[in-house]
């Protein structure tokens, strides 16, 4: 593992990042449910309001919810600074922001205005207050350039994100703000996925995959540019969507082919997990940005399926999910350690209590949820090809998350009992 360069002396509590991880399995759980309760009507488009439900469980409840958990941890290893008051500003940003998805969501399927409030007003506080303690540590001078420009501009499309949805959101409930305009939506979209989970994604590719795979650096021309190209392509799409679109598929199918050049040069040949959901992804994401050059003539007439709709699974499920539950899969276990090993810096002979950084995630758990979400993501694509299938995507998906709240409690608690030991051995001493 390369960790020169990398900071350890700012970490935040653990148990904030924790709540996080865990909140965002139990939303996907309700999202499992959400698929089995609403049936083949959520197929039906993308429109339907169960599945903007479903879409906002998955980016908000799922996706946002891991990333700013591990924004937590990852700042101050990568920039050695970390958020200002993190108890109180991640306490109160997890706070708002699971009220503000559950009724974003209820408010989808039921179409209550005063949930739509609700999600308005806890939605704004939680993920603006996170914003703006991010802010005041990326506006300074700080290392690690070129994964930090990534994280700044992902900050900024989330910002973007957050105002255009909450004005989107007040649109529904009458103040005409903005016009009716489907394209306002897709921009909603484009910039949450592409603009905020995938520069995000990009950025912390640079640090972890070279950091935890023992692999060489990214080239610098991707590193460099990339992001700041995405964010450009990103601009331009709110005024010209045809052209920006085929740019940015372009984008991804490199990155995808460099991410593969990367990994296949990782000097650690020990069976890795982790790696196969960085390759999935990928692929995922390679094979989404070439089906986008497929006419619509041809695709109509040799393919039964929904072309934007499989575009939008291979990008979220097979690719954003891939890396966040391969990532939680290598975090879960170093932060645990990390944070007990800080904890012996006062007390060396407390170093005997913790356990080999492997014995926090069992590899044979880890291989399971690779399955277990392989299975999950070829059952999405059931789904789109005949809906009456969703129940064995609902169940896939309920299976999935249940092993994943699993392997993140057993490695919880381990490391709370191993906490207690250290903390009865400094009383002791």
């Amino acid at each position: 593992m390369k960790i020169a360069g990398l900071s350890f002396s700012a970490l935040p509590p653990i148990d904030l990042p924790f709540r996080f991880f865990i909140t965002a399995a139990i939303f996907m759980l309700a999202s499992a449910c959400l698929v089995l309760w609403a049936g083949e009507d959520l197929w039906l488009s993308r429109w339907h309001p169960f599945m903007l439900a479903l879409t906002h469980g998955f980016t908000l409840g799922f996706l946002t919810m891991v990333m700013l958990g591990a924004l937590l941890q990852l700042m101050p290893v990568i920039a050695g600074i970390g958020i200002p008051y993190p108890r109180l500003i991640a306490s109160l940003s997890h706070l708002f922001l699971t009220i503000g998805t559950v009724s974003i969501m209820l408010g989808f399927i039921f179409g209550d205005d005063w949930l739509r409030y609700s999600a308005i007003i806890f939605l704004g506080l939680g993920l603006g207050l996170y914003l703006i303690a991010l802010a005041w540590v990326l506006i300074k001078k700080i290392s690690q350039g070129d994964s930090i420009t990534g994280f700044r501009l992902a900050i900024a499309a989330l910002l973007a994100v957050l105002l255009l949805g909450l004005a989107l959101l007040a649109r529904n409930l009458g103040l005409d703000w903005l016009p009716a305009n489907k394209q306002l939506t897709n921009i909603h979209a484009l910039w949450g996925l592409v603009g905020w989970a995938d520069l995000l994604i990009i950025a912390v590719s640079f640090q972890v995959i070279p950091m935890f795979h023992v692999a060489p650096a990214f080239p610098k021309a991707i590193t460099r540019y990339l992001p700041a190209c995405i964010f450009i392509l990103l601009l331009v799409f709110i005024l010209y969507p045809t052209l920006a679109l085929p740019a940015l598929s372009l984008c991804h199918g490199l990155f995808a082919l460099t991410l593969f050049s990367v990994i296949r040069k990782h000097k650690r040949k020990v069976p890795d997990t982790s790696i196969r959901y960085w390759q999935l992804a990928a692929l995922a994401l390679l094979l989404a940005s070439t089906l986008y050059f497929i006419p619509n003539t041809l695709w109509d007439i040799y393919l039964p399926l929904n072309k934007e709709l499989l575009i939008a699974a291979l990008f979220i499920y097979f690719y954003l999910m891939s890396v966040i539950q391969g990532m939680l899969l290598k975090i879960l276990p170093f932060l645990s350690y990390t944070h007990l090993q800080q904890r012996c810096l006062v007390d060396f002979s407390a170093m005997q209590f913790i356990p080999h950084m492997h014995e926090f995630l069992n590899k044979k758990h880890g291989e399971w949820l690779f399955r277990l979400h392989l299975l999950t993501a070829l059952c999405l694509i059931s789904v789109l090809l005949q809906p009456a299938a969703y129940f064995v995507f609902g169940l896939s998906l309920m299976f999935e998350f249940i092993w994943l709240l699993f392997i993140m409690s057993k490695t919880m608690r381990l490391y709370f009992s191993v906490s207690r030991k250290i903390s009865l051995s400094s009383v002791k001493s």
